[in-house]
This record gives structure tokens, sequence and C-alpha cells, in this order.
């Protein structure tokens, strides 16, 4: 007998139709999420997103390659995941287990549509449903594994992670997920009594049934109808979630990674064209920022990598580049909202909400962007604000003073004229 299963087996046609209403508002609510979010990123500056689709396909592409290689390697390889131990194991368990079931319930799906154009389309079973269920069961396990060692991880609040409630909504979902679609399966064969590879295919789900004791026919389809109606709640309840916590940089950090602009160790200049044109110099309110830079915003799951790695974190300065981006989300939020009810006056981006002395502890080593997974350039984000300071004269400390002995000195020291190139005595120099 080949090896396969119905996809709605034991599921009457009044609860997959209700099944597909409940997805719909799911989706809804999703798309009504992201819409909401990408509303806030519309109060910032224009990014010339058009100029990526003008021109015939081969400009297109050539323009999309770059961006489309960064997520492929940042967040389809997850490449800026690794080198973090065990947390990094964790994430790669959950992500690849979580888009393993994803991708697995596509196809389930696709399976289903096209069996009812023809059964000829039919591919979910044979090899492929063999194969198909292996996969499945034991990526569930990586799944469940990652979810309980972030909850392990939870529980210990590392100083450098951010820490919401929301969070436990997140991974107590992914548990409930996991293990009432282990229960789903269980319960099938308990009701089905496959033989064979049939059974055996399904290791995981095979041995829970073995464990839930004797189970009438009747008893287990009674029993699979409920526990499939839960597991459906939960994950479209998981999935209309996404944009309103956490799991939004699923979203918004490919986007974010795609539209990102490397670019270690130089600073865009400032034009006089532009300062005529924008009456300004860097950046004076969160509108001022790029429509991207307000997106990288949203792109952050607070992580805590760029604080690890950060030298004045690490030396007692008041400076937090997640703190910083988490401090303009909140802005971006909050001028969003006042914007869309008419409001006129916002709390300010300097002083308020960013201290000076924060920005100027800034050693603009890029040592956050280079770690960020989502390619989000926090030294971008201060060095733009810096540049306002400089223009409002708001200069001060050491590179004030290392500024204004170049002026008058023609070098940083303060030393004469004559003196200045002293340093270089006892100095293998040519001329």
């Amino acid at each position: 007998m080949t090896p396969t299963r119905e996809t709605f087996g034991n599921i009457p046609l009044s609860s997959q139709l209700a099944f597909y209403a409940l997805a719909a508002v799911a989706v809804g609510i999703f798309c009504w999420g992201v819409w909401r979010r990408w509303k806030l990123w519309q109060i910032g500056q224009p990014i010339g997103f058009r100029e990526l689709i003008t021109g015939n396909l081969l400009a297109v592409w050539k323009n999309f390659r770059p961006g489309a290689q960064r997520v492929a390697l940042d967040a389809g390889a997850q490449q800026r995941v690794r080198g973090h131990g065990l947390g990094t194991v964790a994430h790669l368990s959950l992500y690849v287990g979580f888009m393993a079931l994803f991708a697995g319930t596509t196809l389930l799906e696709l399976d289903n549509i096209l069996s009812h154009l023809s059964e000829a389309f039919k591919f979910h079973r044979g090899l492929y449903y063999v194969v198909y269920e292996y996969t499945l069961d034991y990526l569930g396990l990586a799944f469940l594994a990652g979810t309980l060692f972030f909850c392990w991880r939870r529980f210990r609040k590392p100083a450098a992670l951010g820490h919401r409630a929301s969070d436990w909504y997140v991974l107590l979902s992914f548990l409930a997920i996991g293990v009432t679609g282990y229960l789903v399966e269980a319960l099938r064969i308990l009701w089905s009594q496959p033989t064979g590879i049939t059974a055996h295919c399904s290791p995981v789900g095979l041995w829970l049934a073995g464990q839930l004791g004797s189970y009438t026919v009747s008893e287990a389809r009674s029993a699979h109808f409920a526990v499939w109606w839960i597991h459906a709640f939960l994950a479209f309840g998981f999935f209309a979630s996404i944009p309103f916590t956490r799991l939004f940089h699923f979203v918004a950090g490919p986007m974010n990674i795609f539209l990102a602009q490397p670019g270690l160790g130089s600073l865009v200049p400032v034009t006089m064209e532009e300062v005529e044109k924008t009456e300004r110099v860097g950046v004076n309110d969160i509108r001022h920022f790029s429509i991207q830079q307000l997106l990288s915003l949203d792109a952050c799951m607070e992580c805590g990598r760029c604080e690890e790695v950060c030298p004045a974190t690490a030396s007692g300065k008041p400076l937090s580049p997640k703190r910083v981006v988490q401090d303009l989300k909140g802005l971006m939020e909050e001028t969003a909202t006042g914007l869309a009810a008419g409001k006129k006056e916002f709390r300010a981006l300097h002083e308020d909400t960013i201290k000076a002395e924060t920005l100027w502890s800034c050693t603009a080593c890029s040592a956050c962007v280079n770690t960020c997974p989502v390619r989000i350039d926090q030294l971008g984000l201060i060095i733009s604000m810096r540049r306002h300071l400089v223009a409002e004269g708001g200069l001060s400390g050491t590179a004030a003073t290392a500024l204004r002995r170049m002026q008058s000195n023609a070098n940083p020291w303060g030393l004469p004229p004559a003196e200045r190139a002293n340093w270089l005595d006892g100095l293998a120099t040519k001329s």
C-alpha cells in the first residue's frame, strides 16, 4: 500500500470551511498589522525605491542582486547569527524547525489544492511522503528544543537581552503549537491505525500514540478533532499576532537586510545643495531619518549583541546601541500617532530622547553594525544626530578641543607649529 494520508482526515467539510475562514481572518489581521508599521515608516524621508525597479530586466536584477544575496546569506543561511555558542545552536534549531514546519504546512495545502483539481496531481504519497514525515517529525523536536532553551534564558534574564511580557506569549505559543501538533499526529495514528512504513515514518507521533493509552477508534476520532481545532486556533492566533510582537523582525529583518547600504569606514558627505534644499545639517527630528532607517528600528529584536561588543558600553559610558535604537523606535511610534491625531508638537529627538552625552560617547568603531544579525546601522543613526549637534555648535569635550587646536596650531595636540612633527622622531620614514 502506498504510504499517504488524507490532508483533512476526520475533519468534516463544515469544519474545513470554517478553517479556511479563520485562515482568511488571520491573514487579514497580519496584513493590517504590517500596514500599521508601514505607515510609521512613511513619516521618514523617501529612499528612491523606484530606482531599483526601473530599466530592463537585466538592470533591475543588477539593482536587486546585492540585496538578494544579503537576504540569502543573512536571513536565509543565518550567517550573522553564528558564533555565539549555545545561543546560536538554539536559534538555528528554532529557526530551521519553524521554517521546515511552515514549508511543510504550505506543501501539504498545495497538495490538497492540486489533488482537488485532479488525483494525478497529488504528490503527498510514496517516497516523498515518507521523507516528508520523517523530516518534519525530527525538525519539530529541534524547534521545541530551541524554544525550551530560550525559555530557560528568559528565566536567567541576561542584562544585554531585551525583555518584554509578550516574549513569554511568543515562547509559550511556540511550545503549545509544537506539542499540540504532535498530539494531533499521535491521535491520527490511533484512529487511522496505519501499518508498516506509513506508521513508522512518523516516529515521534508513533511513540506518543503508544504513551496515550488505550483509545477506541471513536474516542481517538473525537480527541483528534478537538485537539486539531486547538492546534489550528493556536497557529492562526500566533500568525495574526506576529506584527504586534518582537517576531515582527521576521518581516522587517529581511527587508532591512535587502535595503541596507554596507559601507563600513566611510561617511556619506553632506553637500551644500542638500543643506540649501533641506535647510539643515544632520538629523534633529525623527522624521529626518530615511524610511529605511525607520524600518531598521522595527527590525531590531533586542538580542543585545551590539551592546555586548560596544567599547563605550564596556567602559561605562552612557551609550547602549540597542537602547538608542529602541528609544528612537518609541519616538517614531509616538510621533506617527501624534501626526495621525493632528498634533503639531512632539517630544524632542535631542536631549528629551537621546542625550548629547550618549551621542558623543560613540567611538564610531562600527562594531555594533558589523555584529547586528539584521544589519541595523546604529552608527549611521548616531552620526546623523551628531552632525546636527556640530552644525548647532554643540561640539564639546576632547573632540572640540582637538578641532580648536587644529585651527590655531595645525595639530590636535596644541604644539607650536615648529614642534608639530616631533612625534616622528625615531620613526623610520621615507622622504
